[in-house]
């Protein structure tokens, strides 16, 4: 009894973790773990069990012992008392505008190439569409139009920034937003989530005025992972999986193509070109030769493909000098097959090594200089094909079109078909596609203590360099057509081309930013009643992509922070900020916003209820943004330009030459300027019984001065009219974020939820006169699709009959029922409206999951609701030449007049039936879904064991990414929507983890 026993505790590296608070089961305050991790604890009894609290980590009772190591564990659902926000780093307590963070827990369990896909449905306000299953890589090249001084191409006009992402469409709040890494503006999204610390989106308008031009898009802020004082922490992580398509079209078989084809030649009041010999031939495969049955998609398709990741992780240093480092690799094979005649891998595969090493140094008490490098090496391989060319040949491609080989082993083909699929994806040799990125990043603080208490001066300035090239090895191999010829003799008819393999590099793109910033603040306090600061902040990226004038972007702002008691926050900021590619004298204007907050959990009426409630901040937000959005502006579009296109001219001379003449390249719009936003942000912050937290936000966005070609625009002067400020659009919605976590023993649980709901409406769009309501685009969604109202199909004769006509054409049964709005007899432009969605939109995520005994298991849920997308389906292409699929089984027949699911089939494009003349309701599909996004399942041996084989913590563990999906139109995936896009992969993965 009285007797003090020693207890150490480490954290999940086996390092000393300080600050660790001990409390006996009874709440009573012991004391906490000094620098070295230790406490010494008096034992009031035999049986005395404790309690050991941190932030970071999950709570853990335990009996006290003679000499004890405890081993804590981090929490899943992480909240550091600090937050990253613009440039700057806040308590979490003080910040006013609309954040939400999401930390490294919860992203590096996601096994992907992009870390957009592990913030999918984990951050409010962030809306994200996985639009394909793989990496597009670029190949075309920069060509002497790009040299040469002309205007930018289309592919690559008005661009000031570089990106790596052509997988993962996403919006916050419906803006496209600026990505920033570690404070500088770079678009970059192949970052290792094993080596982001946080990521950060700022909503509102106070959150994002330091981006003044751009301030109206918002902000994704990723943070990496930076130094700690301390030993060296090291982790290593190897992952490997495999990869399956979610969705894989359904073709028809050869007989099937050929019954129904035959129905949609009659159909189009032409004769069939199948018998039922050809039926009976196809169907038996006694005829491979001449009568093909050719799945293209188990022929030239895996079904499973591996994904490898590595990343080793270093941490540590001094209180003077801290450092990390983070090296990654990935592995990536693509869907495609190869084929053991070639001496060299066809596949579809990126290869990925990154680096991100930071380096912090207190060069005095006052000075801290920080140094941070980034690189990356990403090599790419495709068919020489192209992938793109792939996937549309592979959809169009009939099952009978043509035998993979002939006997002869020649690749099969026709007059029609002068490509073999099998030899696009096996035997066309390869492209290979390399990128380099080098980022470096030169930081300093420096404090005026001595002189000034709370005066400080930082700075940082930015060099990155980023360049892509391609080397083509593609080849093209004739295909040959297998006949009799009128003696009976079997002749090989050859189409296509021969190219044997070139070895040609080219560059795709090139980029340069330079950046630097430079801010002069002031923070102090009165009786620690009154927190004020003050901030004079500026900065500037000058971005030179490929050719281009550099692109310049200045920022010029002033802020200013009050706190009275952490319970009333007011922030003001103010930005002059200008494009260099504006008219000069209107390159700059003035950006602002302001910020109110209340904690009434501070208050002294609520400080009886402080055991059970310790916030309930209500904030406020009101600014005035801009947006340059350049791919509207144009390139320097105030001034005039000339050139050649190549079609308008004069033929001269006595040859009658055609010379090129000198055109006028597009109007100039002299009085160009920014896109404006004036938004407002309110919210609410609630903590209750330190477990549960929520937080709710109210936001109108009004939007205006939008770059858009005017309705009115005529052909009239022979030109097209120039973007004009004058669209004028808002955004309105609420976001719910809930977070809970308890624990009964030693069993920890979690769920975090959020839930978005955005309207949006068009307020102007200078609409043309429009003769009925339902016609106006004007206050409806942005971004509406319009179109024709379907009432099912026509489903006899009689309904034909007294159908209304489109554009005079007759109409059968079985065709799309188009609805004559105005009751005039016809269906024209003046029965146009809405079709589809137009509530506002939903999307959602939750993530729930325990950690016991060692187990720990983590399922994001996220979906999407009010959604729609058009899927117009043509019999058989828009050719009427091309494979049919399953869907088509359903087509009506004067049999299945009641019960069919698709039109009465036709060859090619149909008037009524397909956007020859229009678009209908009738291909409207479902855009929700509800996905089990991630799944996480671990397990960490215990302290007791790993630190046996000189491991601090060892961890294996499996995960599933889109393991199921449930959507009400699941004949597509219903993010890709398209049957000819890289489809959305299903990733099972296993790794282990260890921790030095």
């Amino acid at each position: 009894m009285g007797e003090s026993r020693p207890i150490k505790v480490v954290d999940e590296y086996g390092k000393p973790l300080p600050d660790v608070k001990i409390y006996s089961l009874q709440e009573e305050f012991l004391g906490e773990t000094d620098e070295r991790g230790e406490i010494d604890i008096a034992v009031v009894g035999p049986d005395m069990r404790i309690l050991l609290r941190h932030p970071a980590y999950y709570p853990k009772t335990l009996a006290v012992k003679a000499m004890t190591t405890v081993a804590m564990v981090p929490n899943y659902l992480q909240e550091p008392a600090t937050v990253d926000v613009l440039h700057d780093k806040r308590d979490r307590n003080s910040v006013i505008g609309s954040v939400a963070v999401v930390y490294n827990s919860q992203l590096k369990s996601t096994p992907t190439p992009l870390y957009l896909n592990a913030l999918t449905g984990r951050l409010p306000g962030l809306y994200t569409q996985e639009t394909s299953g793989f990496r597009s890589a670029r190949t075309a090249p920069i060509t002497a139009n790009d040299l040469a001084g002309s205007l930018p191409t289309d592919a690559t006009k008005y661009s000031t920034s570089l990106s790596d992402n052509s997988e993962v469409a996403f919006q916050l709040r419906g803006q496209n937003p600026v990505v920033l890494i570690d404070g500088v503006q770079r678009e970059i999204y192949s970052i290792d989530p094993e080596s982001i610390e946080s990521v950060t989106v700022a909503k509102d308008a106070l959150s994002a005025i330091l981006l003044g031009q751009r301030s109206s898009r918002g902000v994704l802020q990723i943070t990496t992972k930076k130094g700690k004082p301390g030993p060296p922490r090291i982790s290593f992580t190897a992952q490997t999986g495999v990869q399956n398509a979610l969705k894989r079209p359904e073709p028809l078989s050869a007989h099937q193509y050929a019954y129904l084809y035959n129905e949609a030649l009659l159909n189009s009041g032409r004769p069939p070109v199948y018998s039922q010999e050809d039926f009976d031939a196809f169907k038996s495969g006694n005829s491979p030769l001449f009568y093909p049955n050719v799945n293209w998609y188990e022929t030239v398709l895996n079904k499973n493909n591996p994904i490898t990741k590595y990343n080793l992780g270093v941490n540590g240093g001094t209180e003077t000098a801290r450092y990390a480092l983070s090296l990654s690799y990935l592995n990536q094979e693509g869907m495609f097959q190869s084929s053991d005649q070639f001496n060299y891998e066809t596949n579809l595969r990126q290869q990925r090594y990154l680096i991100n090493s930071s380096i912090d140094v207190d060069v005095t008490s006052d000075l801290t200089i920080g140094l941070q490098l980034f690189g990356r090496i990403q090599e790419g391989r495709q068919p020489g094909a192209g992938v793109g060319s792939i996937l549309n040949a592979l959809h169009a491609t009939p099952n009978n079109a043509y035998p993979i080989f002939n006997d002869d082993g020649s690749y099969g083909g026709s007059s029609e078909y002068t490509t073999n699929l099998y030899q696009q994806v096996t035997g066309s040799g390869y492209r290979l596609d390399n990128t380099r990125d080098v980022l470096a990043n030169l930081d300093f603080n420096y404090r005026f203590d001595w002189w000034l208490p709370g005066l400080y001066a930082k700075g940082k300035f930015n060099v990155s360099s980023t360049s892509s090239s391609l080397i083509d090895r593609s080849r093209q191999q004739p295909v040959y057509d297998v006949r009799y010829n009128e003696q009976g003799e079997l002749i090989y008819v050859r189409y296509g081309n021969i190219a044997d393999q070139p070895n040609s590099f080219a560059t795709t793109s090139t980029a340069n930013f330079i950046y630097y910033q430079g801010s002069l603040g002031y923070d102090t306090h009165i009786n620690d009643d009154h927190l004020i600061g003050a901030r004079i902040f500026m900065d500037q990226q000058t971005a030179n992509y490929q050719f281009d004038l550099p692109a310049i972007h200045t920022n010029v702002a002033a802020t200013a922070n009050y706190a009275y008691r952490k319970k009333y926050f007011a922030e003001f900021a103010a930005n002059y900020s200008g494009f260099n590619r504006f008219q000069p004298g209107r390159k700059f204007g003035l950006f602002y916003a302001v910020g109110l907050a209340w904690d009434a959990a501070q208050e002294a009426f609520l400080a009886d209820q402080s055991d059970w409630l310790t916030e309930l901040k209500l904030r406020a937000t009101y600014g005035k943004t801009g947006n340059t959005n350049e791919g509207a502006l144009g390139y320097y579009s105030w001034r005039p330009s000339f050139g050649q296109d190549g079609v308008n001219g004069y033929n001269v001379g006595s040859e009658y030459s055609f010379v090129s003449s000198l055109v006028e390249k597009g109007l100039a719009n002299v009085d160009a300027t920014w896109e404006k936003g004036h938004k407002f942000n309110v919210g609410l912050d609630v903590s209750l019984w330190n477990s549960l937290s929520l937080s709710a936000e109210y936001y109108r966005d009004t939007y205006y001065d939008l770059l858009q070609q005017r309705g009115s625009t005529i052909e009239l002067i022979g030109i097209g009219y120039p973007n004009e400020n004058i669209g004028k659009n808002r955004y309105e919605g609420q976001e719910l974020a809930i977070t809970y976590q308890n624990r009964v023993g030693g069993f920890h649980y979690f769920i975090a939820a959020n839930a978005s709901r955005m309207r949006t409406e068009v307020l102007y769009m200078n609409e043309v006169f429009q003769k009925y309501p339902w016609n106006r685009r004007t206050g409806m969604p942005v971004g509406q699709t319009f179109g024709y109202l379907a009432d099912g199909l026509i489903k006899n004769q009689a309904e034909a009959d007294a159908a209304p006509l489109l554009g005079g054409n007759q109409v059968h049964p079985g065709d799309v029922k188009l609805v004559d709005l105005n009751n005039d007899g016809i269906i024209n432009i003046y029965d146009q409206t809405a079709i589809g969605n137009t509530k506002p939109l939903l999307y959602f995520g939750t993530t729930i999951g325990f950690n016991f005994k060692g187990v720990d298991l983590a399922v994001l849920l996220q979906g999407v609701a009010n959604r729609t997308y058009q899927q117009t389906d043509y019999s058989f292409g828009s050719s009427g030449e091309r494979q049919g699929y399953t869907y088509l089984l359903g087509r009506w027949t004067p049999e299945t007049a009641e019960t069919a699911t698709y039109p009465r089939l036709t060859i090619g494009a149909d008037p009524t039936n397909t956007p020859y003349l229009n678009t209908s309701s009738y291909w409207t599909r479902s855009g929700e879904y509800l996905r089990i996004r991630n799944v996480d399942l671990g397990y960490t041996f215990p302290f007791s064991l790993s630190r046996k084989i000189r491991v601090s913590a060892f961890r294996i563990f499996a995960n599933a990414q889109n393991l199921f999906t449930l959507t009400p139109y699941d004949r597509l995936d219903p993010e890709i929507n398209g049957d000819t896009a890289y489809p959305i992969q299903r990733v099972i993965s296993f790794g282990v983890n260890v921790k030095l």
